[in-house]
């Protein structure tokens, strides 16, 4: 089993030859983000930086799941696309509730009132045209106001001074629609943002779980045992006992903030376009623990592959396998999703057993109308390999008819422009006797070739 705490899965890396430490000094502004940016390029490791300019009480550690290599190791498997999709597939239908504890070390350390002062944090700034530093590690756990049941999440946070930040949640994102709950009336809530979270919560927050399940009970599942958790010291939240700061806040009703540019997961700035800004929540931050010797937390996003597009692959990957499993006849005609790598988890392939015409048609809107956040769908038959890109460009630049095999899907012209991209690909054989044109051309025998 892993360690439950941030800095000994630090350690575990270490010893598996998958962490480096870096004692050149760095700066928080875009240096940081550099040398993430090239183990994400080159295969790992994640780093630990110790000598960080203007901080000298603070240690960062990015890259933590920039590779397959990586995320294996933080699920405790194979880094095979199969055996990793299917870890998310059975931990993420289970659950096992947290641990309430008395205490734990992300209290060593208590802030609260005048001295709360979030530009002591290295914060990073990561892209060039990024407009400040940006928390963009911190899983952000709230409380529905009228539910009290937990969400969990990523968002971006922008720093915007010494005890306020912004929040970056997207209208149909579950931690919007619980701010928005609790301006309804006329309340703030909530927010803890955690920073060096034990891995299986940061692995949990990125399944797309319903309204109202917790997503500390499906860290409890990936890790196999409950995870332990203590009370905030100024808001009604449960964070983990062993995380490395929490940022206590409460929102201010009706209270926005405009950002950006911020490099976005698409690899540019494009959420910036039509006016240049977004809008986000504003928090007043109420207090901030943290333990000992604080390791903060930087998660690089932008051009794919990242740690975001890590965390994101599978987990999303999941999500859409269960629904795509409700539309087929068989739930074990789907053979294979995929996000894919290019496509900064915009895109998805699924491989189908494909028993009448209509199926991938009813993929693809099955899979473009739901939450998960997919602007591409191309189905395929079984005999394609989702995970290789070859096999799914040969399927579709020969297996499509345009006029027939296309789908868009209509959105309202006033929806913003990003989220109005979404359309499938039928890059199936059809049925009956053409089938058999298009079936791949191989001699058979090659099996059983002895003298290669």
């Amino acid at each position: 089993m892993l360690p439950k705490d941030f800095r000994g899965y630090l350690d575990y890396l270490e010893k598996n030859g998958k962490l480096l430490r870096v004692k050149k000094e760095v700066d928080v502004k875009h240096e940081l983000a550099a040398g993430i940016r090239k183990v994400s390029d080159t295969d790992g490791p994640a780093l630990l930086f110790e000598n960080i300019r203007d901080y000298p009480d603070w240690r960062v550690a990015g890259g933590v799941y920039a590779t397959r290599k990586l995320m294996a190791l933080a699920l405790e498997t194979e880094p095979d696309e199969g055996k990793l999709l299917q870890r998310y597939l059975e931990c993420g239908e289970k659950r096992v509730k947290p641990k309430l504890v008395p205490t734990g070390p992300v209290k060593e350390i208590i802030i609260k009132g005048e001295d709360i002062d979030l530009t002591k944090l290295p914060v990073p700034t990561y892209n060039a045209k990024d407009c400040g530093p940006y928390i963009c590690a911190g899983v952000e756990i709230n409380k529905h106001p009228e539910t009290g049941k937990q969400n969990v999440s990523i968002c971006a946070r922008l720093v915007l001074g010494k005890d306020k930040l912004e929040l970056v949640a997207p209208a149909a994102h579950q931690t919007a629609l619980i701010v928005l709950a609790g301006e309804e009336r006329g309340q703030g809530v909530g927010v803890a943002t955690v920073l060096g979270a034990p891995p299986e919560l940061t692995i949990a927050s990125q399944i797309k779980a319903p309204m109202g399940v917790d997503e500390t009970e499906i860290a409890g599942a990936f890790r196999g045992e409950p995870l332990e958790v203590v009370k905030c010291e100024t808001i009604d939240v449960e964070v983990p006992a062993h995380a490395e700061v929490i940022i206590e806040g409460i929102t201010i009703p009706g209270e926005r903030v405009f950002d950006g540019p911020f490099g976005e997961y698409r690899g540019d700035y494009h959420a910036m376009l039509g006016g240049g800004k977004r809008e986000g929540f504003v928090t007043k931050i109420t207090a901030i623990t943290m333990r000992k010797d604080p390791i903060f937390h930087a998660i690089l996003t932008g051009m794919p592959m990242t740690e975001n597009h890590w965390l994101k692959k599978w987990a999303m990957a999941s999500d859409l396998c269960r629904l795509a499993s409700k539309v087929v006849l068989y739930p074990e005609d789907i053979k294979g999703v995929n996000v894919t790598e290019g496509g900064s988890t915009c895109n998805a392939v699924v491989s189908i057993h494909k028993r009448n015409e209509r199926t991938p048609r009813d993929i693809i809107y099955t899979l473009l109308s739901s939450q998960v956040p997919i602007w591409n769908v191309i189905v395929v038959d079984e005999d394609v390999d989702v995970y290789d890109h070859l096999d799914v460009e040969r399927a579709w630049a020969t297996r499509v008819v345009p006029s027939r095999d296309i789908y868009i899907l209509p959105y309202p012209p006033e929806t913003t422009i990003w989220f109005a991209k979404r359309w499938g690909i039928d890059a199936t054989m059809p049925l009956g006797k053409e089938r058999e044109f298009h079936l791949k051309a191989r001699p058979p025998g090659v099996d059983k070739v002895d003298y290669v």
